[in-house]
């Protein structure tokens, strides 16, 4: 059985691993709630940072305001108009086709808002039963951003209405959009906060596990040991004090999860080495995940606040400028941040198709900074788009003249001079640019000239990150449900437990090795009565009692009723071990190990066994991924309920039903 199991084992986690990541940023966007947090007021403590995951989907859902002027935006609404007024397939095939090529014109590739618009029109054909239309929809979006996970999730859902749960383009699909939501700069921190917080929840229910093995193996060696230092005897006092000992940090604070902390750090001074080390691997674990949380979730809020928000919707290739009016409001002379709103204001209209508005605020931009080539690179993309080529080519020198390494101005003038038939030029710069920057070449795929377009210089999302993360907050720092966690000290012990639990672990530690052999009591191997050095009389038989080494050892010289009363507490006490095992099987297969003194294959056990539980109950707890309401997340569930339900039963077969019919 054993080899069975050590063959199971790299199979059984690559699928975990596989399933806990299905599971992070799997969320229902219908049941999308904020978790109530206490909100101090903001007197005393300054603003309060709420992390709100419909705020979250609005700030990055896409918008489709009415403007004016003719742009991007205007345009494709005038392309989805003809597309609905179609009268036959072919008819929308080729409209689909002239929307592609204008994408790919302005530079809007991929084209999120796009691909979105189709998914609204292929959920509601999946509202009136058409499931054809559906997938024929939906394919149409995929060919705008193919990178987008809600896209893959229409494809998933209609492979599944197709070809039911044993389809294997549903299983692609699935694991397509899985995999997307993490590398998606849009969805990427909701998912990776999803992992934090799976992390986080699993290991402090692999640590609550282990405490309890530790509370069932030796509390009646803590509770001897109080009632030896208070002098002895059977009264009542005594034995409240042990157990006043057992639950005091409980006492103390009113609060169970004390009790996880305290205990983990407490009883390693009964257990043994191998005990020791899967106890400390679980505290360590528990801390980083804490870490881990603490990071992805600030991450999470930083991508929702301003000014960060605007400009992540410049690398998501949005095209609405209606969520970011409030950039206008720092374009003033005195405002410190007047430059940063600037260029990202400026860059939003850029990918808008406002061109006129976007050239005014650069070339502001550049009478205060003369020195800047992104800019300069990003005037030359409007002079491309608005067919001055020769204009462009001077805007892309005079980049490349400021910042010779600037691999994108080489690989923009390039295009431009494909635009006048310098072809001898182009080629020149297509080369530097790819000896600057390799794979940047990728871009130029197997097409015509006039199929590409200039690649415009955003700024960078750290700086843009670390303004969301000190604007108007007090002392520089994140407050509310994301704690302030500015250096690597604040992230490992200020999530809620991680510092104590480290404290006591260490403390507790530090205490058994200072103390001699024999100083806190050990269990009796063949009875399990605990005993210390105050009362054995002798060191020989270290792992046996007195009474067990006169009775079963030396047998002088003992009566029969002490005998017979012996045999009947060693038999009830072994009666109670295997009832506890068998128990513990059954709840938590690896648990039962734990008391068989194999820790190391417990906590390898019972650690997917705390992962699949948390990931089940995570869509009720995590965040949702920021992608339109109206795509379902239910391919995720559905995967992850076929993968993780049968790893879990496997698991459980395997090692709780096995121990329930050995009854060992």
């Amino acid at each position: 059985m054993r080899s069975r199991r050590a063959s199971l084992t790299a199979p059984v986690l690559v699928v975990t691993l596989c399933l806990l990541s299905l599971a992070c940023p799997a969320r229902g966007q219908g049941r999308a709630k904020v978790r109530p947090t206490a909100a101090p007021p903001a007197s005393a403590q300054g603003p309060t940072i709420q992390l709100d995951p419909n705020a979250i989907r609005r700030q990055m859902a896409s918008s489709y305001e009415s403007l004016v002027d003719v742009n991007n935006q205007t345009t494709i609404t005038r392309y989805i108009e003809a597309f609905k007024n179609a009268k036959t397939t072919e008819d929308q095939d080729q409209l689909v086709s002239e929307l592609t090529d204008y994408c790919v014109e302005r530079g809007l590739r991929p084209s999120p808002d796009v691909a979105e618009i189709f998914l609204a029109l292929a959920y509601r054909a999946s509202a009136h039963g058409n499931m054809e239309e559906f997938q024929r929809l939906s394919r149409y979006a995929l060919s705008f951003d193919p990178g987008h996970p809600a896209v893959h999730l229409a494809l998933a859902a209609a492979a599944r209405s197709k070809g039911g749960l044993l389809s294997g383009e549903f299983y692609y699909e699935a694991l397509t959009a899985l995999f997307l939501s993490v590398q998606n700069i849009e969805t990427r921190w909701a998912a990776l906060a999803n992992l934090g917080l799976w992390l986080r929840l699993t290991a402090f229910l692999l640590l609550g596990v282990l405490a309890l093995m530790l509370v069932i193996k030796y509390q009646a060696l803590l509770r001897h040991d109080i009632r030896e230092w208070l002098g002895g005897g059977e009264s009542q006092w005594v034995e409240a004090a042990g157990l006043i000992g057992l639950f005091l940090p409980s006492l103390l604070f009113l609060s169970g999860y004390w009790w996880i902390i305290y205990w983990a750090g407490l009883f390693l001074v009964y257990a043994r080495w191998p005990q020791r080390a899967v106890i400390l691997v679980a505290v360590a674990l528990f801390v980083l995940s804490g870490a881990v949380n603490t990071f992805y979730q600030q991450r999470l809020y930083l991508t929702a606040a301003p000014p960060n928000a605007s400009n992540l919707r410049c690398y998501a290739h949005r095209i609405g400028v209606g969520l970011d009016a409030g950039l206008v409001e720092h374009l003033g002379a005195q405002d410190p941040l007047r430059g940063t709103y600037t260029y990202i204001l400026a860059s939003r209209y850029l990918l808008h198709g406002s061109y006129m508005k976007a050239e005014n605020l650069y070339q502001g931009l550049l009478k205060d900074s003369p020195d800047n080539a992104g800019v300069y690179n990003n005037v030359g993309c409007i002079y491309y788009y608005e067919n001055r080529y020769q204009e462009a080519i001077q805007a892309f020198t005079k980049a490349t003249a400021i910042q010779p390494n600037l691999a994108v101005a080489y690989l923009n003038r390039s295009f431009a001079e494909n635009k006048v038939f310098d072809f001898s030029a182009s080629k020149t710069d297509q080369d530097k640019a790819g000896a600057l920057k390799a794979g940047l070449l990728g871009v130029i795929r197997n097409s015509e000239a006039e199929d590409l377009s200039p690649i415009p210089v955003w700024l960078p999302l750290t700086k843009t990150t670390d303004i969301a993360a000190r604007l108007d907050l007090p002392e520089s720092s994140l407050k509310g449900p994301v704690k302030s966690a500015d250096t690597w000290a604040g992230y490992l012990f200020l999530p809620p437990f991680s510092l104590m639990a480290l404290v006591f672990a260490l403390a507790f530690l530090g205490l058994a090795l200072s103390k001699k052999a024999g100083y806190f009591a050990r269990a009796c191997a063949k009875c399990g009565q605990p005993f210390c050095g105050r009362c054995k009389t002798s060191l020989e038989f270290e792992s046996f009692c007195s009474q067990c080494v006169h009775l079963f050892i030396r047998q002088d010289g003992v009566s029969p009723e002490a005998r017979i009363k012996k045999n009947y507490e060693v038999e009830r006490h072994l009666k109670l071990q295997r009832v506890q095992r068998l128990v513990l099987a059954f709840a938590a297969p690896g648990a039962n190990l734990f008391l068989e003194d194999r820790p190391y294959s417990a906590i390898f056990l019972l650690f997917l066994w705390c992962g699949l539980l948390v990931a089940f109950a995570l869509p009720f707890v995590g965040f949702p991924l920021p992608i339109p309401g109206m795509v379902s997340t239910a391919p995720f569930h559905t995967l992850m309920w076929l993968v993780g339900g049968g790893l879990a039963a496997l698991i459980w077969l395997l090692f709780g039903l096995q121990a329930l019919l050995s009854g060992k």
